[in-house]
């Protein structure tokens, strides 16, 4: 035991400059910047012969103190799982106290989810330990349970209260008994005592009823079903005619709805909009219990949680932080594992040296005391705990984009573009401009029509009304969300050279860039999972270079004969959707290095802040413009809301003080009001239509000029006449363009 007034310390006794401690560690940093040890990390690297300090001189910190009085919420001591003869979970050692907030990450396939699996008790771990704190209510996100037929969302939300609807219902039968006990009259000696003892039944569950929340119940299901959005009539339809995505934010609401001692979620962002993303994030980092979540969505991780633990090689890396933490701490660790590594062996080769020259020189001059000295030191450096050889990181998936032609300056024109399903309209009257090589994101809620829209740019669906259309010299190519292959029961290698001239060994190395490697390349397409299908639907995209549409309407979108090469226009629907985070940074790095236009649709705001130049917010009011990134659009938004600006009035200020948003033309809407535009763009709109005169008039030059070069045949002097007269004319064109140009975005 130490002594008040000094620093609490661990002495590592180890002889070496660095070396790699090959204990169980882990560290708790508190508020004040000291740090404190209670065992149970593997494979830090700290000074040799140094102390670590986890404690402030003086007294033991406060926080500390409360630290170490946490109840421990699980714990998985030397866990190994297999899966056949796959080893999966090699090494798992960690622990999770009462009130954290904990994030599994890792590599698709490292074991993640089946760590989830292992703490609820759906699957038993082969070798080791795993415990959850006594009577501790645990609750987890299931991905596809079944339920009753013909039970509503409603229902099966209800159903997390399972527990407080019985003890409700045994109250009730008791409040009964009561009254039928006092309607008798006056009660004899025996029916009295009955009484007593119903009544300190009935009080007991009513304190077990208030503890458990039970009074609390109709404000906490109102509260959860407007975060996630689950308007009445939602509640109302039947859950076995839901979709995937809804009948897993039905599950979502229903494990929260529970309130349980540990949450559990495994992927619980996935479905969900911007809107109740943020109110997910701070539903969670007020929660009172604990919280234990796999996610690869970065955002989230660094807004929730307190702790990550990194799933790697089948063993658990510990870090004390959020996602960015994470990083840095990697980057930090791996950099003193390689040097400690360096260092040692550079030690091994100098003792080595020392002891081949001992033995030689203990040989020439007969030297029994050197031979002595040379077997000691080779049992030290026998005896010596080695660091081993760093580990690189494994390939990431390698996407490179193909340099198509250049498109022209407009990209993609939307002018008065409505659409609706049955009762439901999407949208009304929207017009949108994408030009050259902008990255647009289309964000808005859930079912306000950003897949639609996209499905119209590709031509797969018609506009009820508008003009749609693409520019000139205009590939698509295009990411769905969902993914699905004409034939599913053949191979990944046949799947990929369908309807491709490239041999096997060409297809394999290509396959090998998207991590299809060894055997994996004759798995079944149907055995995929969704992120392996969008990693195989990328690599053909990028092999064909062209988004042909199935069902293509007449608009000018898709049915081109001159989109023809490679992408210049690249449309993402939810692209990081089933990519595990290294996937997403190997897209992100490829995308920056993409010279052409993307148009995206994704609640990835980590994707966002990298990709996005613009982001276009489709509302029921119709659709705004905000330049910059996702961050930029939510500053944007932060200071209107503070200034109590909105609608019409925002758009009309933005406009005013040629601040980033500004409001893309709704005639529906009155963000542009008639003495607003009168006042602002009179003269502009008059130089506009005498610019829009003047280049059809060169148009026309310009066309009269190639019919008589065509007709000019060898008359060299005519032809160089004409060819000059052609380009002056065109440089005229591109002058008054640009002008237009700026007077169309002033």
């Amino acid at each position: 035991m130490k002594t008040a007034g000094r620093p609490w310390q661990c002495v590592l006794p180890e002889p070496f400059a660095m070396h790699l401690i090959d204990v169980y560690i882990r560290w708790r940093y508190v508020s004040d910047g000291c740090m404190y040890l209670t065992g149970a990390r593997r494979g830090a690297v700290y000074p040799a012969g140094g102390c670590i300090l986890w404690e402030k001189q003086g007294e033991k910190p406060v926080d500390a103190v409360k630290e170490e009085m946490k109840m421990i919420q699980v714990s998985c001591s030397q866990v190994k799982k297999y899966y056949g003869a796959q080893l999966v979970l090699e090494n798992i050692t960690f622990e999770v106290q009462e009130g954290e907030r904990v994030a599994i990450i890792g590599k698709n396939g490292s074991g993640k989810s089946t760590v989830l699996k292992l703490i609820t008790r759906q699957e038993m771990p082969d070798e080791g330990t795993i415990s959850i704190r006594k009577n501790a209510v645990t609750g987890y996100l299931e991905q596809m349970p079944e339920y009753g037929k013909g039970m509503t969302v409603k229902q099966v939300c209800r159903l997390a209260f399972e527990k407080l609807d019985g003890l409700r219902e045994e109250m009730k039968r008791l409040e009964r008994q009561m009254e039928a006990l006092a309607e008798e009259g006056t009660l004899s000696e025996e029916n009295a005592g009955h009484m007593d003892e119903i009544l300190k039944r009935y009080m007991a569950l009513q304190t077990k009823y208030e503890t458990e929340g039970g009074y609390e119940t109709q404000d906490r299901f109102a509260r959860i079903c407007t975060g996630l959005k689950l308007s009445e009539p939602f509640l109302e339809a039947e859950f076995d005619r839901l979709s995937g995505g809804e009948k897993t934010l039905v599950c979502l609401a229903k494990t929260l709805l529970q309130q349980p001692d540990l949450l559990i979620l495994d992927e619980p962002t996935n479905h969900l909009d911007m809107s109740m993303l943020q109110w997910l994030e701070e539903y969670l980092k007020a929660y009172r219990g604990t919280v234990l979540l796999v996610s690869h969505d970065r955002c989230f991780l660094d807004a929730v949680a307190s702790r990550t633990l990194e799933v790697e090689n089948g063993v658990v890396e510990e870090y004390l932080g959020n996602y960015s933490y994470y990083l840095e701490e990697k980057e930090r660790r791996m950099q003193l594992w390689q040097d400690a590594y360096k260092e040692q062996q550079k030690q091994i080769k100098s003792m080595e040296k020392a002891i081949k020259d001992m033995r030689i020189w203990a040989a020439q001059g007969d030297n029994e005391k050197m031979f002595q000295r040379a077997a000691s030191m080779q049992k030290r450096l026998d005896r010596m705990e080695k660091v081993e050889r760093p580990k690189k990181e494994g390939p990431g998936m390698r996407v490179a984009f193909g340099q198509g032609e250049r498109s022209g300056k407009d990209v993609l024109h939307l002018e008065g573009v409505s659409k609706r399903f049955g009762e439901k309209q999407l949208f009304r009257n929207l017009t949108m401009d994408v030009r050259y090589k902008e990255h647009v994101a289309l964000l808005g809620r859930n079912g306000c029509g950003k897949t639609t829209l996209l499905r119209m740019v590709l031509g797969e669906i018609p506009a009820d009304e508008g003009i749609l259309k693409l520019g000139g010299s205009v590939t698509v190519g295009y990411l769905p969300q969902q993914v699905h292959f004409p034939k599913e029961d053949v191979s990944v290698l046949e799947a990929f050279r369908d309807g491709l001239v490239i041999g096997e060994g060409k297809a394999r190395e290509e396959l090998a860039r998207y991590l299809f490697t060894g055997e994996n390349v004759f798995k079944k397409v149907a055995n995929l999972s969704g992120g392996e299908k969008s990693r195989l639907y990328l690599a053909k995209l990028m092999q064909t270079g062209i988004y042909t549409p199935q069902n293509a309407s007449n608009s000018s979108v898709g049915g081109n004969d001159e989109n023809s090469g490679k992408i210049n226009f690249l449309i993402l629907d939810e692209p990081t959707n089933h990519l595990d985070i290294i996937s997403r940074e190997n897209l992100e790095n490829a995308l920056e290095q993409f010279e052409g236009t993307l148009l995206i649709v994704s609640h990835d705001r980590y994707f966002l802040n990298k990709m996005a130049t613009r982001i276009v917010e489709m509302t029921e009011n119709g659709v705004y413009s905000y330049q910059g990134n996702y961050e930029d659009y939510r500053h944007e938004k932060a200071k209107m809301e503070a200034s109590g600006s909105s609608g019409s009035d925002a758009a009309e200020k933005s406009s005013r003080s040629e601040e980033r948003r500004t409001a893309v033309e709704a005639p529906v809407r009155e963000a542009h009001p008639a003495a607003q535009e009168e006042k602002r763009g009179g003269k502009n709109q008059f130089r506009q239509r005498q610019l829009e005169q003047e280049i059809k008039t060169l148009e026309e030059e310009k066309s009269r000029y190639e019919e008589e070069l065509a007709a000019a045949g060898s008359d060299y002097e005519k032809l160089m006449e004409m060819e000059g007269r052609k380009k002056e004319t065109e440089r005229k064109i591109e002058e008054k363009l640009e002008e237009w140009l700026l007077l169309t975005e002033s």
